[in-house]
């Protein structure tokens, strides 16, 4: 009996991903603004005892986006940046995207703060600093700072403070962090033009976040044409390639898909989301492409385990091979991953 016909059936990538709302964390502006340390450095190392008393090195978090943020407990700006945070993690285009958050203070973990901190979106992660060890590598000056590091360890971005496009910032920084946002395209949202009318690239992703939308009601050909729209404004728009992409593969317009995942490949050769896209390609072929398929996906769960959707895709691999235990211990794995984010929300 194959996996799809036992109770446990396996959900289609859309659904799994829709009945679990993806957990993906946060970002910042220039780096030279909190730290002296300049784009795609390495960040210096972070080893400090979370709130339960256990030692949290930050580069042994398997591959992970890391936000980094320096603050402390009953701060009202900090907890309005968390707000933010919170606010900017439910954009449609993070989805998949394996983000660790981190909250640095230098006050003792009390639980009596704890027990009083404002809101709802207390960290899961807070790591004490009380000898201003983290604060002093990067050289915090203004709280709440923020600083993104991608999951090679390099920094991607920093913001000192609050500013009027906090959340939008921290969004792009993640889109850049992963690959799914150009670093000229993140500069122009930085800098937009000084014009009352929006500029080319805005209006594309105006376009493009209509195009979720219609998606998640699946309303798949005007989200099409909407996408469409976006590239004809913003050929070089790569989330609107990856998101038309898996449309296309959900409606088995397999060609046209690999397209979109290759055009994205062309101009960045390193990007995971288009990797895997391609992937799910190969996978859907299967025969001979099928081993391509899985080299791909055992090189991205090398890098980062806890990317829900390369799960997904071994699962589908490992059901075409007939290995239905394995197959099986994969979709679980991914369902596992989506639910503990949902949780954490």
């Amino acid at each position: 009996m194959s996996i799809r016909s036992e109770s446990c059936r396996r959900l289609t990538w859309w659904h799994l991903a829709g009945a679990c709302a993806a957990w993906i964390l946060l970002a910042p502006r220039p780096a030279q603004a909190v730290t002296h340390l300049k784009r795609l450095e390495e960040a210096p190392a972070i080893t400090l005892k979370d709130r339960f008393g256990t030692e949290i090195n930050t580069q042994k978090m398997g591959g992970r986006i890391l936000v980094l943020v320096f603050g402390e407990l009953g701060h009202d700006k900090t907890q309005h940046a968390w707000d933010e945070i919170a606010t900017a993690l439910r954009d449609g285009r993070l989805e998949g995207v394996a983000i660790e958050p981190i909250l640095i203070v230098t006050q003792p973990l009390r639980a009596d703060a704890l027990r009083s901190y404002p809101g709802k979106n207390l960290p899961l992660t807070i790591l004490r600093d009380e000898q201003r060890t983290a604060f002093g590598a990067y050289r915090v000056a203004v709280m709440p700072s923020v600083v993104v590091v991608d999951g090679q360890g390099r920094v991607v971005h920093a913001l000192a403070g609050l500013t009027g496009r906090f959340a939008d910032t921290i969004v792009d920084s993640l889109l850049l962090a992963s690959g799914k946002l150009s670093w000229e395209r993140f500069q122009q949202s930085l800098n937009p033009s000084p014009t009352s009318a929006p500029s080319v690239d805005v209006r594309a992703e105006r376009i493009a976040q209509l195009a979720r939308q219609l998606a998640r009601r699946g309303m798949d050909e005007l989200a099409l044409e909407k996408y469409q729209e976006a590239l004809k404004l913003d050929q070089h728009h790569v989330s609107a390639h990856l998101e038309m992409g898996m449309l296309l593969l959900k409606q088995r317009r397999i060609p046209d898909a690999e397209n979109e995942f290759r055009r994205v490949l062309a101009a960045d050769p390193t990007s995971t989301a288009a990797a895997l896209g391609l992937a799910f390609v190969q996978e859907e072929r299967g025969g001979s492409e099928l081993k391509d398929a899985e080299r791909t996906v055992r090189i991205i769960l090398a890098k980062n385990p806890m990317t829900a959707r390369a799960h997904y895709l071994m699962g589908l691999i490992q059901e075409k091979r007939g290995n239905t235990d394995d197959a099986v211990a994969s979709f679980k794995k991914s369902a596992q991953l989506l639910m503990e984010r949902s949780e954490e929300e």
